[in-house]
C-alpha cells in the first residue's frame, strides 16, 4: 500500500535507515547509533505532502521524503532532548554528521531554485518499490505545479539508478566533512518534469 508519510512512521522508517546505513559510521553505542539515524529522518521529513511509504503484510518496505528546498529542517528540538544523556564526544559525531548532509543540500541549494523539489532520503527494500515511490513523488510534484527534483547521492548509494529513471548528473564533488566516512565522492542529479498542459 503506498500512502503519505506521516511522524508516526518516523520510527520505523529510522529502523530501516539504520539496517541499510547502520555499517556506515563505526559507533560502538547502539543507543547513540539509533539516535543518529533517527535524527536524519527526522532532519529530512520537511513535507507530509510530498513524501511516502509503501508497505506490505511485513511492514515497510520503503520510504521517500521529499520536499520543496525552501523547507527548512525542524528536528532541532526534538535532537537536543535525545542528545542530553550522551557525551560531548557522542553528541559532537551526530551534529557533524547532519553537517555532511546540510553541506550535500547547501551544494544542491546553490543550483536550484527555492521551488523546486529535493528528494531527499530515498530507501527501497524490495524490488519495485523505489520506482514506485518514485513516480508517485513526480505525480505529487507535477500536480503541484513543480517543474525540477532534485537529489544528492554519495557512494554509498546506488547512483546510477538514478540515470536509469532520466535523471542526469549536474554536478560532481567530494564531501570531506565527516573523517568518520571518509571522503566521499557525491553527485547532484536532477529532472525536468514534463507539466502536462490543461487545456
Amino acid at each position: 500500500m503506498l500512502a503519505n508519510f506521516t511522524p508516526e512512521d518516523i520510527a520505523e522508517a529510522a529502523r530501516l535507515t539504520q539496517l541499510t546505513w547502520g555499517d556506515e559510521m563505526s559507533l560502538t553505542n547502539e543507543d547513540l547509533k539509533s539516535v543518529l539515524y533517527e535524527a536524519m529522518v527526522r532532519y529530512y521529513f520537511r513535507s507530509e505532502s510530498f513524501s511516502f511509504k509503501l508497505s506490505d503484510d511485513d511492514g515497510m518496505q520503503g520510504f521517500l521524503l521529499a520536499a520543496p528546498l525552501a523547507e527548512r529542517d525542524h528536528s532541532q528540538a526534538w535532537l537536543k532532548k535525545a542528545l542530553a544523556p550522551f557525551t560531548c564526544e557522542e553528541q559532537d559525531l551526530v551534529y557533524n554528521y547532519l553537517r555532511y548532509l546540510s553541506y550535500n543540500g547547501q551544494r544542491v541549494r546553490a543550483l536550484a531554485k527555492p521551488e523546486d523539489l529535493l528528494l531527499c532520503l530515498f530507501l527501497s527494500r524490495k524490488s519495485g518499490v523505489g520506482s514506485r515511490l518514485l513516480q508517485k513523488v513526480e505525480v505529487a510534484a507535477k500536480a503541484q505545479g513543480i517543474k525540477k527534483l532534485f537529489l544528492w547521492a554519495d557512494a554509498t548509494c546506488d547512483y546510477a539508478y538514478y540515470r536509469r529513471r532520466g535523471y542526469s548528473e549536474a554536478e560532481q564533488f567530494t564531501n570531506k566533512l565527516l573523517p568518520e566516512l571518509g571522503e566521499q565522492e557525491t553527485w547532484i542529479y536532477s529532472k525536468e518534469l514534463e507539466l502536462s498542459h490543461q487545456h
